[in-house]
């Protein structure tokens, strides 16, 4: 399925693409340079937490007492040394802060004094660093994605509808475009649900009682990101494995959502074939255009019969991380 708009048309399975974007072993050359151009983050019993660029490894060479690193081996291994997570904690934390003040990475800009759980064995929460900072490490992050849906049985005209957000122009990230109904990172320490709630007050003005009476919960999407693909030299070629809880809220006709901070410009109610043209115009930020593509998939408007690549889209938004996880 696809659609045009001007000169520019994308495809569900580009638009895929765009959030799941770290070559696969198969693929062998474009998998080999990322061998060849990154680091493997290890934990201090050497399993792999995630993965780094070469300009973050040459400043963890400045911290022998929290890493070594190892330019052959292609590692940046946390030290045996600390082997409890308030150790690491503290030294990792010491790192942030002193690379923030020395604006070593312009990703530190983006500083929000919200920690995110690295976790190792599964299940085990191993390490706490800044959100900003976890991005340098190449750790798994944790968020979010809730799709606000009025059903065609409450709708007037008998179709489904979505509440689709603008995000704020003053927004340091993706300023001005589409979202899904309510979305954010899971920071230290509340759990899904308890992101799930805060969220939907904070963004779209929903009591608890009304979340907790009409949300479900539709399983989790899976990626790896990078802003731009191929690229490991700067910061643009960051590499961030996502995992996306994904909850479905029905959104009774009355039940009109409204920004109640900084992060939401507008909230728009849309049919599906306007979300499908917007879609296809690029309107959708990458990993909420993913959100919303799976929430087609498990409501029926997109089938196999329907689109060429179903197969690579559900496969890409499940990808099989080689980390420990949650």
């Amino acid at each position: 399925m696809e659609a045009e708009s001007g000169n520019k048309k994308f495809s569900l399975v580009e638009l895929i693409r765009k959030i799941d974007v770290l070559p696969y072993a198969h693929e062998v050359n474009r998998y080999g340079l990322f061998e060849k151009s990154t680091y493997k983050f290890l934990a201090h019993d050497g399993t792999l937490i995630g993965y780094m660029l070469p300009l973050v490894a040459e400043r963890f060479k400045e911290h022998s007492d929290c890493v070594s690193v190892d330019e052959v081996a292609r590692t940046v291994a946390i030290i045996p040394a600390l082997d409890t997570i308030e150790s690491r904690n503290l030294k990792f934390k010491e790192i942030a802060e002193a690379w923030r003040s020395m604006n070593t990475f312009n990703i530190l800009k983006g500083w929000r004094n919200e920690l995110y759980v690295v976790y190792n064995p599964s299940h085990t929460p191993y390490l706490l660093v800044e959100r900003a900072f976890s991005m340098l490490l190449g750790v798994i992050t944790y968020g979010v994605h809730i799709n606000g849906y009025i059903p065609p049985e409450l709708s007037e005209d008998g179709k489904l509808k979505l509440w689709v957000p603008r995000r704020s122009y003053q927004k340091p990230t993706y300023p001005g475009m589409l979202d899904n109904t309510v979305a954010g990172g899971m920071g230290y320490p509340y759990g899904v649900f308890e992101t799930c709630v805060k969220e939907c007050y904070e963004e779209a003005g929903l009591d608890e009682a009304y979340v907790r009476e009409n949300i479900k919960q539709n399983g989790v999407i899976s990626y790896i990101y990078q802003h731009e693909p191929e690229v490991y030299n700067n910061e643009f070629g960051l590499i961030q494995p996502e995992v996306e809880f994904i909850f479905d809220l029905v959104m009774k006709p009355e039940k009109i959502p409204k920004p109640t901070d900084n992060e939401v410009q507008e909230f728009y109610l849309m049919g599906i074939d306007e979300v499908l043209t917007r879609l296809a115009n690029g309107e959708f930020k990458y990993n909420c255009a993913g959100v919303i593509i799976d929430f087609l998939i498990r409501h029926g408007y997109l089938t196999i019969g329907m689109e060429l690549e179903y197969l690579e889209i559900v496969n890409r938004i499940h990808r099989r991380l080689p980390f420990p996880s949650i």
